[in-house]
């Protein structure tokens, strides 16, 4: 049985994404929260899971390393265990991942959520992480 929740660790391919960082050279961190994050931000396909959840994980840890709370012990753990500097170039791809996800179009993670009835409640756990990022910008 996979894991599933509203958090952006709270599900397999976000789990799984975390546990590959974690697993990855320190170099590879940062190379790897990009590609994540640009697979869904620059993507003008139909977006589907898992790599939503991979991008938002991603994007979360971004958010993270600029102060926001992880809420999760795997992610507090690569945190701590993986050091990369949250740059320019990673918040603004954070920024639109999250920008990305929250739109209806050709996206699965949204159409999933809705479908769920919990959109709503997604989006406003994400609104301390966006807001995070976006502060750290000003």
């Amino acid at each position: 049985m996979g894991a599933w929740g509203h958090g952006p660790f709270e599900n397999d391919a976000a789990l799984d994404f975390v546990g590959d960082l974690a697993d990855a050279g320190p170099g590879e961190v940062r190379a790897g929260l990009l590609a994540a994050m640009r697979a869904v931000a620059d993507s003008s396909d139909y977006l589907e899971d898992p790599e939503t959840d991979a991008a938002l994980a991603a994007a979360v840890l971004v958010a993270c390393r600029l102060g926001a709370d992880p809420g999760s012990a795997s992610a507090a753990d690569l945190l701590a265990s993986c050091p990369f500097e949250a740059d320019g170039e990673l918040r603004l791809a954070a920024l639109r991942v999250l920008d990305r996800l929250a739109d209806p179009r050709d996206n699965e993670w949204h159409d999933l959520w809705t479908d769920a009835g919990s959109l709503d409640k997604v989006l406003e756990l994400l609104a301390p992480y966006r807001e995070r990022l976006a502060a750290a910008g000003s």
